[in-house]
């Protein structure tokens, strides 16, 4: 009965509240860009509290200590969101945080645009992070996530079949999608779900191994979208297609495990006459 008097905010609800007041899709560049990054500061808080029953030493710790913490890549050294380390291993986890918090405007027309103007820099900027990371540390799980309002769903025009058509969020899948996937490669003429686990012996470097869109709302409600699937091309997607939180954080564990199984398997012992 507690925890229907008093059930737990949503899971945005406290970095949404803590970055402050979100400027308006006009307001001065700076004023977004600040807001942008105490947003993503206080996301990656968020997922690296969420993981750290997995992983006590991930950064941000729980005081906020290693915000955009350094870790030793091919030439120099890469600031990280949410990253985990073993001291035997190295980096086995690195999860990127990026944001899209307002639709694009245009200063010199003064019009208001959809949300797909910085779509491709944020995908380049994702091939890079990956790049630098999976070359000198190929076992490293790197998973990233794109925040963005639930708005992104509700643009385009389903009566256009041009792509303008679709939606942003359709657009962001679509851009995105081929920056996800490292260690898996489809089995043509099976099974959409079917795949070859080739692991950390991938040379696609400038993948990710997953990729999600965490569309909210402002109340701090979120649903986790992989790229990997098909979105819907105008609207919103359905619970059955998106992920909680928890099952976000879940499948971000479940990935390190299957990087890093270490227990053999055996076969049974063959019949003898000794017994």
């Amino acid at each position: 009965m507690s925890d229907q008097l008093f059930p737990d905010p949503p899971a945005l609800a406290r970095p949404l509240a803590l970055a402050g007041s979100k400027p308006a899709p006009d307001a001065d560049r700076s004023d977004k860009k600040n807001y942008a990054q105490r947003l993503s500061n206080h996301l990656a808080q968020t997922v690296a509290d969420a993981l750290r029953p997995h992983y006590p030493n991930i950064t941000p710790d729980a005081m906020g200590v290693g915000q955009e913490a350094q870790v030793d890549v091919a030439k120099g050294r890469k600031r990280l969101d949410v990253k985990a380390l073993d001291p035997t291993l190295g980096l086995i986890l690195c999860v990127s945080i990026k944001t899209y918090s307002f639709r694009d405007f245009s200063p010199r027309t003064g019009k208001f645009g959809r949300w797909t103007k910085n779509i491709v820099r944020n995908d380049h900027e994702l091939r890079g992070e990956a790049m630098v990371l999976h070359q000198r540390q190929p076992y490293s799980v790197l998973i990233a996530v794109m925040f963005t309002p639930f708005a992104t769903c509700d643009d385009g025009d389903a009566s256009k079949a041009s792509d303008i058509g679709k939606s942003s969020f359709a657009h962001h899948v679509t851009t995105l999608s081929k920056r996800s996937g490292r260690g898996k490669r489809a089995v043509f003429g099976g099974t959409a779900k079917m795949w070859v686990d080739l692991g950390a012996e991938d040379t696609r470097y400038d993948l990710f191994e997953k990729v999600f869109i965490g569309l909210y709302n402002p109340d701090g409600e979120v649903r986790f979208f992989d790229v990997d699937e098909s979105p819907p091309r105008n609207g919103r997607p359905s619970d059955s297609q998106t992920l909680t939180f928890e099952e976000f954080t879940a499948v971000v564990h479940s990935e390190v495990e299957r990087r890093n199984k270490f227990a053999p398997t055996w076969s049974e012992p063959e019949d003898s006459e000794d017994g």
